[in-house]
């Protein structure tokens, strides 16, 4: 196998040997014709360099966009999420009730930007007007090591979006960022807080609120979502806004678990959540989230926790993916070099033999 310098250097002598034979070189002089040639060469081989350093992805996988950072207010514009990738889905919860979504993944040198919009949705259900306000939720879910294996500590990221009703009006919104690790050992009274919360749900589940590491492990966390949510529209049929980012690489918090670096391409698998969050009477009673889970079909408690169903994304942080916006004018610049030597090639042949005719006569 040719090592990446001998194989550059096999085809700059390819490429040179095949300038040199062009025709329309015809009575140049020697030197004119490799001198020529060592200019086409080398731009041939710079535009074969630009063309190959295009990244390499995982068939199966989700290309996240690069995308300017948007403005993290709440409300999900068109135009600031245009070149972000987008994403149709729905959430169908064990009582029947379906939301369709439009969700916006993008992503630049530095976090992960996710937006997402649940259509028609109104109010969290179990909200008493008047009072107390419950809260609903938008969380990603990462395998971060794409192994269709949860270990600890993967990461979780999210935002709850508060709607408060006030004398049959909708008063005011809130949100609250929320990380989310993978826990690595079994803490009884989590899991039967989720196993009551979320009955539907098989074997042990261990996404744990980063803000419980301190208590859990005896360590420092910090909160590394940031964003906000919003509410459009009318008081039973409003539409739920969700903004917020989180970085791709950082060791600050206990669960900043990504670890994805500047020049590196990494595809992990990740699912999406959407729920409403339920809540205890007095006698210590629950009443069940409503949850749902992408990917799936229907309603699909079990996908959190079994990465095998995990969607998978790819985040391009190389440098051909920084060039990437500008590959096209590479090519163009790239051609319209080798043709205006070439032109002038030909325009000097030409020329020369319109003067050899001038003379003869």
């Amino acid at each position: 196998m040719r090592s990446q310098g001998s194989l550059m250097l096999f085809r700059l002598r390819r490429i040179r040997s095949k300038c040199l034979r062009i025709r329309v070189f015809d009575g140049e002089s020697l030197e004119n014709r490799k001198a020529i040639s060592v200019i086409l060469c080398s731009i041939l081989l710079f535009g074969n360099v630009c063309a190959a350093t295009k990244a390499a992805f995982s068939p199966d996988a989700i290309k996240i966009n690069r995308i300017d950072s948007p403005l993290l207010d709440g409300n999900v514009g068109d135009q600031e999420w245009i070149n972000a990738t987008f994403l149709d889905v729905n959430f169908t919860f064990s009582n029947g009730k379906s939301y369709n979504a439009h969700v916006y993944l993008g992503h630049n040198e530095t976090h992960l930007f996710v937006g997402a919009i649940i259509f028609k949705a109104g109010p969290n259900p179990y909200t008493v007007p008047d009072y107390v306000t419950r809260p609903d939720g938008f969380q990603i879910y990462f395998d971060v090591n794409n192994d269709a294996n949860l270990a600890a500590p993967e990461a979780g990221r999210g935002l709850l979006n508060f709607i408060d009703i006030y004398q049959g009006n909708i008063s005011w919104d809130d949100s609250v960022s929320k990380d989310y690790f993978w826990a690595p050992t079994y803490d009884p009274d989590q899991t039967k807080y989720w196993h009551e919360s979320r009955p539907e749900i098989e074997g042990e589940y261990r996404w744990y609120d980063v803000a419980n590491a301190g208590n859990l492990y005896n360590k420092p966390y910090n909160i590394s979502s940031l964003g906000r949510g919003s509410y459009h529209g009318g008081f039973n049929d409003g539409d739920e806004h969700f903004e917020f980012c989180f970085p791709l690489n950082s060791e600050i918090t206990f669960s900043n678990r990504l670890q994805l670096k500047a020049g590196e391409t990494k595809t992990m698998g990740f699912c999406l959540e959407f729920y409403r969050q339920g809540f205890y009477f007095e006698n210590g009673t629950r009443v069940p989230d409503l949850y749902d889970y992408w990917p799936g079909e229907g309603f699909t408690p079990n996908v959190v926790t079994n990465a095998s169903q995990y969607a998978k994304m790819t985040v391009d942080l190389s440098l051909a993916s920084n060039a990437s916006p500008n590959s096209t004018i590479l090519v163009v610049a790239t051609t319209i070099a080798v043709l205006t030597i070439v032109l002038i090639v030909f325009w000097r042949k030409t020329t020369r033999r319109r003067s050899a005719r001038i003379s003869v006569h």
